[in-house]
């Protein structure tokens, strides 16, 4: 999935000729403290609050402040593993996005990243979660696979956690069965180490007990 596929504009952009108190009005009213400035779709680069708080003359045109903008942004055909990277490294409220051109064609939020990543990892599919931990030689994910699919069973996601200074490795997959006993105990015959399990039914199950002690505390 690329940034392309899920950019948003919810009118973030301002331009040059807006002026001060417009600006940071628009920065109140959104919650963010970097907007983009754009001129006939040429983006300029982001103008944050910090920049303009201080200064004088609220009816004074951005072009008239001698205000230097943050020269960041992303394209619209990299990956959304780079708007995550990005916003790991800067720390801004929102993410341009420009095409070859460097035309803006919108801009990002985290909660939007969030939103793309969950849909990138199957999120809102049902489905259970085992994480294998292995050496970073033992990783191949073809055999991991065709365990999985001799249970008659079919991986929505996966993702690999390395440590740093360790020969370890994390495997994270999601398949598209709750119960994952028979595909836990395929992974231990196949000597894997199984470092846990989550699963649907767990989860309703540890939620009912969770209300169940309430209810009783709240009765006592």
């Amino acid at each position: 999935m690329n940034i392309g596929q899920v950019i948003t504009d919810r009118n973030y952009a301002v331009t040059p000729t807006d002026s001060k108190r417009y600006v940071l009005d628009k920065m109140a009213d959104l919650r963010l403290a970097q907007l983009p400035v754009v001129k006939d779709d040429l983006f300029l680069g982001l103008i944050s609050y910090e920049s303009l708080s201080g200064r004088g003359n609220m009816d004074g045109r951005l072009e008239q402040l001698n205000v230097a903008y943050q020269q960041v942004h992303l394209f619209d055909t990299q990956h959304i593993y780079d708007a995550a990277l990005f916003f790991q490294v800067h720390p801004l409220d929102l993410l341009p996005v420009l095409d070859e051109e460097h035309l803006y064609l919108g801009a990002l939020t985290p909660l939007d990243v969030v939103d793309a990543l969950g849909q990138t990892m199957s999120v809102n599919h049902p489905g259970g979660i085992i994480i294998l931990e292995m050496g970073n030689r033992d990783n191949a994910l073809s055999h991991i696979a065709h365990i999985v699919e001799a249970e008659n069973t079919q991986i929505l996601s996966s993702y690999v956690r390395m440590f740093a200074d360790s020969s370890r490795l994390e495997v994270t997959i999601k398949v598209n069965k709750a119960d994952i006993s028979s595909i836990v105990a395929a992974f231990l015959r196949h000597d894997y180490t199984v470092k846990s399990t989550y699963n649907d039914e767990n989860n309703r199950d540890n939620s009912r007990d969770r209300y169940e002690q309430l209810m009783n505390y709240i009765n006592m």
